[in-house]
């Protein structure tokens, strides 16, 4: 099984293999002509057939530059395709684990997945490249070398059969104890990456309690761990090789020996075919070392692609496969849940029976206790997670007709903790694209209040903000995540305690300014400060099993069904 997935990994970059296999072939052709030449050259020197010599010795050092050449180029060509494979593996795990469901993410743990996307997928595509695309020449490298044997003594015919199960015996003791060391190498290497990234997230909460030695001195043995860990699988992996081939030249000296035995009494053969017979007696080595190795480095990558299948077998979200192409205009904003019941994986029931209608163009607010599930309300309406029963209708549609893309590019949603990366502060208002609109931008800015304390950074828009905004105050991150949804400019827009970090001043001037630019977009506010709550048409309290209307200021256009329960 292991090795069909191998195989059906390796049909997919299945040109590039073949050009390795066919640089190998070719380079294994040329090792074969070697013994033979020097076995005639040696002739030629001792019958003192000057002419004879320097013709042979021409043609050997052809076929020695032929094979020097064979070699460069097919090196090459496995550093060529090992780069694609990598590249491709990368991009595959990438772009599977984008289509996955939001709960898949929360669940899996991100030190695995960029140790996959990273060091595993290397050994992956390395293996492919120069160890399995080579099985082929080493095959061919044993079977001439012992069909040229046999030319010269049948005996070797019995000979070579006996060795065979020795090798198949060595390899499988040898590869179980590899099986283990490399599955324990790799849960250590994974250990210290999930170590280093969630140490430097927590460096500032370290620096504050004065604990950097003691995070330190954990780190340090994880380390040391993983360290002992790959040594014992890099010695047992490093010994297999050469013991495999010690075994196959011991065997090749048997055979040496054997052979000569029967030269020995027919005076047909000469000192040349003695010497062309040692030296294919010694080829037989190369490829048991080559299969050696490959039969330990197979332990390792196995463990890699198990690990891969099981990313990879996870199911993207359903609506990705729906087609976007008749939902091309703007949704209206009409929200409805009906009758919704939700509960987290192995947690009790946090929405039970809630129907909640918003008509296009309201604003609610939702406030509540903390666990009260408003934040999870829009969690189901973006579909990262799904309810256990009931509807979310967008414009009277069911949302899980509709495709996933097209639904959040209709909903602008400004998270608590605000989600920024490593990059400029226009990158992260308008998340990397390269065409921008400047005025949307600066127009983006100026709602959000964040014009002002942009413009008094060092490059302005331009100013690289570090790893997750590091460089820029609570506020400031904050005012940028709401400058983004701005930009986008959808039709719905979703604020969860999205000015919790506003001073009061700031969070005023906010309000104003989106009452007076975002009207007619639907609004969902989640939060508790009374300047944010001005903004809505109706402020909902969780109560029980639904919310109840604390206040509503503005009533939505006639005819449109308000169920609050």
């Amino acid at each position: 099984m292991k090795a069909r997935a191998l195989l059906s990994r390796a049909w997919l970059y299945r040109g590039d293999l073949a050009f390795i296999c066919l640089g190998s072939l070719l380079t294994s052709a040329a090792i074969l002509t070697v013994p033979w030449l020097s076995g005639e050259l040696l002739n030629g020197l001792l019958d003192d057939a000057g002419a004879s010599v320097g013709q042979t010795l021409a043609v050997l050092i052809f076929a020695l530059l032929i094979l020097t050449g064979f070699s460069v180029v097919n090196s090459i060509l496995s550093s060529r395709a090992a780069g694609r494979i990598l590249a491709a593996t990368r991009m595959d795990i990438y772009a599977h684990v984008q289509k996955l469901p939001v709960r898949d993410h929360e669940q899996a743990q991100l030190s695995d997945l960029l140790a996959l996307m990273t060091s595993e997928a290397k050994v992956l595509s390395t293996f492919l490249a120069t160890t399995l695309a080579t099985v082929p020449s080493n095959i061919a490298t044993a079977i001439g070398a012992i069909v040229l044997l046999l030319m010269l003594d049948p005996v070797l015919a019995l000979v070579v059969p006996v060795i065979i199960p020795v090798f198949l015996i060595i390899f499988r003791l040898v590869g179980k104890r590899l099986r283990r060391l490399a599955g324990q190498a790799r849960k250590a290497d994974v250990d210290v990456f999930s170590k280093a990234e969630r140490d430097l997230d927590m460096l500032p909460a370290i620096k504050s309690f004065a604990q950097e030695q003691s995070f330190r001195q954990n780190y340090a043995d994880a380390v040391e761990t993983a360290r002992r860990a790959n040594l014992r699988h890099a010695r047992l992996a490093s010994v297999a090789g050469p013991v495999t081939g010690l075994l196959a030249a011991l065997v090749a000296i048997a055979i040496l020996f054997i052979g000569t035995q029967g030269l020995a009494g027919m005076e047909a053969k000469n000192a040349g075919e003695l010497f062309s017979f040692l030296l294919y007696a010694a080829l037989l080595t190369r490829p048991a070392s080559g299969l050696a190795r490959l039969y330990g480095e197979f332990q390792w990558v196995t463990g890699t692609l198990e690990r891969m299948s099981e990313v990879l077998d996870l199911s993207p979200e359903e609506g990705y496969s729906k087609s976007a192409a008749p939902e091309t205009k703007a949704a209206k904003g009409e929200i409805a849940f009906q009758n919704i019941h939700f509960s987290y994986p192995g947690r009790e029931t946090l929405l039970e029976g809630i129907d909640l209608t918003i008509a296009s163009g309201e604003v609610v607010a939702l406030t509540g206790p903390n666990g009260a599930g408003k934040s999870t309300l829009v969690r189901l309406l973006l579909r990262f997670y799904e309810p256990q029963s009931g509807r979310v209708l967008l414009d009277g549609q069911d949302i899980r007709d509709l495709n996933v893309q097209y639904l959040r590019g209709q909903i602008g949603y400004v998270p608590q903790r605000p989600l920024l990366f490593e990059g400029t502060v226009k990158q992260n208002i308008t998340m990397g694209a390269e065409q921008a609109d400047s005025t949307r931008i600066e127009r983006a800015c100026r709602l959000s209040g964040a014009l002002e304390f942009i413009q008094s950074l060092p490059d302005g828009l331009e100013t690289l903000i570090g790893d997750n905004g590091v460089r820029l105050s609570g506020g400031q991150r904050q005012r940028i995540a709401l400058a983004r949804a701005l930009y986008f400019d959808p039709p719905i827009f979703i604020f969860d305690e999205a000015t919790s970090m506003y001073d009061m001043p700031s969070e005023a001037a906010f309000v104003e300014t989106c009452i007076e630019a975002l009207g007619g977009r639907t609004m969902i506010i989640i939060t508790h400060r009374p300047a944010t709550l001005a903004l809505a048409d109706r402020v909902l309290e969780a109560a029980g099993s639904g919310y109840r209307v604390v206040e509503a200021r503005r009533l939505p256009p006639s005819g449109t069904d308000l169920d609050c329960d």
